[in-house]
């Protein structure tokens, strides 16, 4: 995903997002389906987004409806280079943690995330909380319903940016009034997912009350509603092999976006052998979408490595890009760590998982 830092001469900034189930029981078709239109008749208006390649190792980043979907609770953090090839690119940061209460069938939650970009260092914080309540449908479906209610802080240093004015006065002092710094604002999220032991498929929307952050304190600053869509399968190979070394599974998924006039489909496919883990990505809509004339909707591939030892879950994702940027960005690199307090242990349970590939 591209993404645009905007910023005119009264000093206005707004990072954009950019290019930016067979036996599943008609009831749980029904109310997910419903979800999903609601959500779809939202409002639009301007906005900012951090985004990452390796999706479902930040689970709680995608769609708070995974908050306490593990095994037992889990912690996780992801680190993000975007573009390395540009001066003062796209760095992005998450840390999450969460845990489920068996008791009441209840996830809960925190994210962490911080965002740098820019001569400017235009910084976005968030702080999160998550809660996720879990239903089963029957013997072999299940579905999960997740809110997030929580901050943004966005700031700027001003000191390291140059404005038109003074340009015309050769570089030194501007005549403008430096605005505020810092902006903070109350921001919510919401989430579903239903699923069985093969299928999953979710839908959740962010910025659902369009908090404004504009650092001139002017309004014209709304983060726009974003609405993501997401699924797959997991198809195993040997199913009845008991070895785990030996387990072997492929699953494709997609992971559609769209926030205001910018939509974004990432669609690939991962190979899993016990402790391996591998995937290809492609991102873009080409047929269907264009950038504008002339430029296709293509944005980057991307490989990705994944390890699971005992507790810990690791991956190394590469972005490469297929735009035209392909000279100048150098892709990008994502490291994502993730450990589950528990060690897990293969014994028969009620509980149905999320079969999403988990490293």
């Amino acid at each position: 995903m591209k993404r645009l830092i905007l910023i005119d001469f009264k000093g206005r900034s707004s990072l954009y997002l950019r290019k930016g189930i067979s036996g599943i029981l008609r009831k749980g078709i029904l109310l997910f389906a419903i979800y999903f239109l609601l959500s779809a008749n939202s409002k639009n208006a301007s906005a900012q987004d951090m985004h990452f390649t390796q999706f479902y190792s930040s689970p709680l980043y995608l769609n708070p409806a995974f908050t306490g979907a593990g095994v037992c609770s889990r912690i996780s953090t992801t680190y993000r280079n975007q573009w390395p090839g540009i001066s003062n690119a796209y760095k992005s940061y998450l840390f999450s943690a969460d845990h489920y209460i068996q008791r009441y069938n209840l996830g809960v939650g925190i994210l962490f995330g911080n965002d740098v970009a820019g001569t400017g260092q235009l910084s976005t914080t968030i702080l999160n909380f998550m809660v996720a309540y879990e239903v089963k449908l029957n013997r072999k479906v299940s579905m999960r319903f997740g809110l997030q209610p929580g901050i943004g802080v966005r700031s700027i240093n001003f000191n390291l940016l140059l404005f038109g004015d003074q340009i015309a006065r050769g570089g030194n002092v501007a005549t403008i009034e430096t605005p505020t710094q810092t902006k903070t604002y109350f921001d919510v999220g919401t989430g579903a997912l239903i699923y069985s032991k093969k299928y999953w498929l979710g839908t959740s929307i962010y910025h659902l009350n369009m908090p404004d952050g504009s650092l001139m304190g002017s309004g014209d600053a709304r983060l726009p509603i974003k609405l993501a869509l997401h699924g797959g399968a997991k198809y195993a190979f040997n199913p009845k092999e008991k070895d785990l070394y030996e387990q072997r599974s492929i699953s494709p998924a997609f992971n559609y976006q769209h926030q205001k006039e910018f939509d974004q489909l990432d669609i690939g496919l991962y190979f899993t052998q016990y402790i391996l883990n591998i995937g290809f990505w492609y991102r873009g809509i080409p047929l269907l979408k264009a950038y504008k004339p002339g430029y296709s909707n293509n944005d980057a591939v991307a490989i990705i490595l994944g390890l699971r030892a005992d507790r810990f879950n690791i991956g190394y994702s590469y972005d490469i890009t297929i735009s035209r940027l392909n000279s100048l960005t150098q892709g990008a690199h994502e490291l994502t760590v993730a450990y589950q307090l528990c060690k897990f242990k293969k014994k028969k349970r009620s509980r149905l998982m999320i079969p999403c590939p988990k490293f």
